[in-house]
């Protein structure tokens, strides 16, 4: 039996996504919003892979390539490829099909070289999170052909939508089939599908729960943590949107009452 019960996110989600949609008709909302998670995501995807730079020095390196202390070059260098990334693959949130050029262009913009197939085995993990081992070399190509005919995700309903985006994501990372950014171009496919499924893309959040999904998944065959993650940033990436909705409604009202005021002096 699942162990999350996402039946109130879902609901959530399927009475706020018109309501969410047509704010992000008006320009002033999508646009702030669209550079947000671009820096967010940027942010998000290579903290889940250990970089330690925090959200604000993210946007720095990205802005005005300002650099602090206690950072490595890679972790800058990680920042901006990410960012350079996803301007490139995902934005301005135009649906795409995901094929095999698509996934190589991704990861290799993140990796900022070739995005090749690796060409060694590899293991992942260790043994307190519990060792995995990828396919071998030779079984990548045969087994992304198969893995391709199935992500490019059609579905009508919220819950199958998400349903089918985390068990894509999981199996890709099982695929591991580059030497080098499997999970942050497995991210970014994530999100392409959302943007394919008439829903806005995620930064999933860098805590314990990413990783632990996986973990159920690999002991129970149990997908329902991932897609709680899957869930709780979409509603995440809801809440932005309403916040600058609210900014740009407060901020009209308050030069309104200026306005009057100087009109009355």
């Amino acid at each position: 039996m699942p162990l999350f019960d996402n039946k109130n996110r879902i609901l959530q989600i399927e009475t706020q996504k018109e309501e969410i949609f047509k704010l992000m008709e008006n320009p002033l909302i999508r646009q702030p919003f669209v550079e947000d998670f671009a820096k967010r995501f940027s942010w998000s995807t290579n903290a889940i892979e250990g970089n330690t730079l925090s959200l604000e020095e993210t946007i720095a390196v990205i802005d005005y390539d300002e650099v602090r202390s206690n950072h490595t070059y890679s972790e800058y260098t990680d920042a901006k490829n990410a960012h350079y990334a996803i301007q490139k693959m995902l934005l301005p949130f135009a649906k795409a099909v995901i094929d095999e050029e698509w996934i190589r262009k991704a990861n290799g913009y993140i990796r900022h070289m070739q995005g090749e197939y690796r060409d060694t085995a590899v293991y992942i993990g260790n043994l307190s999170e519990a060792v995995y081992y990828p396919p071998d070399p030779q079984d990548i190509p045969g087994l992304m052909k198969s893995w391709i005919r199935e992500t490019n995700i059609e579905a009508a309903a919220v819950k199958e939508i998400f349903e089918k985006i985390a068990a894509s994501h999981v199996r890709f990372e099982r695929i591991h089939p580059f030497a080098d950014g499997n999970g942050r171009t497995g991210r970014m496919i994530m999100n392409q599908q959302l943007i394919n499924n008439g829903l806005l893309p995620v930064s999933i959040q860098p805590t314990g729960k990413y990783r632990e999904a996986f973990r159920r998944y690999d002991k129970r065959e149990d997908l329902s943590e991932m897609v709680y993650v899957l869930l709780r940033s979409e509603l995440e990436s809801f809440d932005r949107v309403r916040s600058l909705a609210l900014k740009l409604s407060k901020d009209r009202e308050k030069q309104k009452r200026e306005m009057k005021h100087i009109q009355n002096r």
